[in-house]
């Protein structure tokens, strides 16, 4: 390790305890290195400073301190990044810097976990869902799973046939099975001729 990446390690071990100091990992990262703690990204070292993670939530406040933006050059364009330069004032403020840490890290944590969930939502990860049919969806205004199973299958698939008219019917069994968490192929013939039935019904009410 660099010694200037030392330095700043230490500095940055008053901010934890000897337990999360040994989760703490250093990974190359375009010239300088990210900070991560138990893989989480929170901070990067470029050019002899510490960046910390910026959020909109906290920004203000970074601003405040007068913390500029990493820029970084990739040799034909310059990119602005949501890192934020810790001032000499803020390294000179123990608690202080602890406390941006902390708060740093508590946010990370939060978009991770954000991002699984979202992830985990994906209408694409239920039975017989393609990632093309996830799109089409999409283009209707049904984002995510939770919006897919306030429309139901009926009305999910009455907005797509708005956009196409020769739609076929294998795409409401296909989105009916999907919210029942059964495979499409389970679905009998009769089934299929009441899942009919009940949709023309429904689209009578539209």
């Amino acid at each position: 390790m660099k010694e200037y990446k030392k330095s700043i390690i230490n500095k940055l071990s008053s901010c934890f305890t000897q337990y999360e100091m040994k989760q703490i990992t250093i990974k190359p990262l375009f010239g300088g290195a990210g900070v991560c703690l138990n893989e989480l990204m929170f901070a990067w070292i470029y050019d002899n400073n510490l960046y910390l993670r910026g959020h909109v939530d906290y920004l203000e406040r970074f601003i405040q301190l007068n913390m500029e933006p990493l820029i970084f050059s990739t040799g034909v364009t310059v990119k602005l990044l949501q890192y934020y330069k810790v001032t000499n004032h803020l390294w000179g403020d123990e608690n202080a810097f602890k406390d941006i840490v902390q708060m740093v890290i508590k946010y990370a944590c939060l978009d991770k976990l954000t991002k699984r969930r979202i992830k985990e939502s994906r209408i694409k990860d239920l039975p017989n869902m393609t990632l093309s049919l996830e799109r089409s969806l999409f283009r209707v205004g049904i984002t995510n799973l939770a919006t897919f199973r306030h429309h139901g299958s009926f009305k999910s698939y009455y907005k797509l046939e708005q956009c196409n008219k020769s739609l076929s019917k294998n795409i409401l069994y296909t989105l009916h099975s999907a919210l029942m968490g059964n495979h499409v192929a389970t679905l009998t013939e009769e089934q299929k001729n009441t899942l009919k039935k009940e949709y023309n019904e429904f689209t009578i009410s539209q």
